[in-house]
Formats: structure tokens, sequence, C-alpha cells
């Protein structure tokens, strides 16, 4: 295995240990992006990118928010229009920014390679499809006999879907008033096993 397929495979895996929990308390990460980004304190090289994105790409920015239209079209539903929420910011301050090096460059390998992926038979990098055909790249890297391109596929899906629902607006379309552990003051006891 090449050292970047380790690295993707490392990132991947810890994608998929996360809780949805343990994003949201990522989320606060989100604050500190944005109180940055209200500071001025901007790279010139991240001008095209929006206020509050700070450790990924263009390049990978526009996967992820590809991913994200495609997978969570939110027009013509109750869903709060992804517009409306900083999911990139989301995603780039609880997530990437606190991986670790190894892994976050594991990742953003993987990203790229995900792009790259519908090439062969497409004839496109996957932001380069449109909606149809790169739901239908998705849902076959998804269902892929290859375990990397089912681990990306649903890693990035993964990674995009919490990243909006991180973000308490979205949560009232589904009548979710968020944690009762906050509400009823109930101390956390983190992965705490049940009592006997």
């Amino acid at each position: 295995m090449s050292d970047l397929n380790r690295k993707v495979h490392e990132a991947l895996a810890q994608i998929g240990r996360m809780t949805r929990r343990d994003f949201i308390r990522f989320g606060a990460a989100v604050t500190s992006a944005a109180t940055l980004g209200s500071l001025g304190v901007a790279n010139a090289a991240l001008a095209a990118l929006p206020e509050g994105v700070h450790v990924m790409t263009e390049s990978e920015h526009a996967v992820f928010a590809r991913l994200l239209a495609v997978m969570l079209p939110t027009e013509g539903s109750r869903l709060v229009p992804t517009t409306q929420v900083p999911v990139m910011q989301t995603l780039d301050a609880a997530l990437l920014a606190t991986m670790p090096p190894h892994l976050l460059e594991g990742l953003k390998g993987g990203v790229k390679y995900f792009d790259e992926g519908p090439i062969p038979r497409y004839g496109k990098r996957f932001t380069e499809l449109d909606d149809a055909a790169a739901a239908r790249f998705c849902d076959e890297w998804a269902n892929a006999p290859e375990a990397p391109h089912r681990a990306l596929a649903m890693g990035l899906k993964k990674l995009v879907g919490l990243a909006y629902w991180a973000n308490p607006p979205t949560w009232v379309p589904l009548g979710y008033d968020g944690p009762v552990t906050r509400k009823w003051g109930l101390k956390s006891l983190g992965n705490a096993p049940m009592p006997k």
C-alpha cells in the first residue's frame, strides 16, 4: 500500500469513527473561523474561497460543494437551503482544521482521487458532471467492489451531511430542538459504559 493510500485510509477511518455528537462538538470552531474572517485575518491565496474557509483549497471546496448540491438538494423542500448555513465553514473549521497533518494530507489526496474518479467512464471530473451523472457516479462508487471507492464515496458524503446538520437552523424543519442533555442539564459522561 502506497503512503498516500495509507493516509487516505487513515483519514477515512477517522471520519468513520466520528459520531454526530463529536462533529457537533467541534462546531464551536466555526465561531472562531468566522471571528478570524471578520477580523480580516485572511490569506490572499484563498481569496476565491468563501470567508471562513482556511484549510481546504479551491479545488477541494469545489468537490465538497458539488457533492453537497448533489447529495442534499434542498430546493423545493422544507429543508434550510444550503446557502443559508455555513456548511463549508463548518466542514473546514470543525473537521479539517482539527485533523492531524498526516490524516489531513490523506483526506486531501482522497478528495482529489474522488474528483478524478469519473474521468475514465464519463470523460469529466466529478466537479464537471451534471446532477444526474454526479449522483450516478456517487452511487456507483458507494456500491463499488473496490473498498477505497466505497470508503471515499461514503466518507465524503458523511462529511458534507454532518457539516450541514451540525448547524442548529437545519434542525427546525425536522422538529428537533437540540440535544436533550443540554435542555435537561445532564452531565456528559462521554462514552461511558452502560451501568450493570
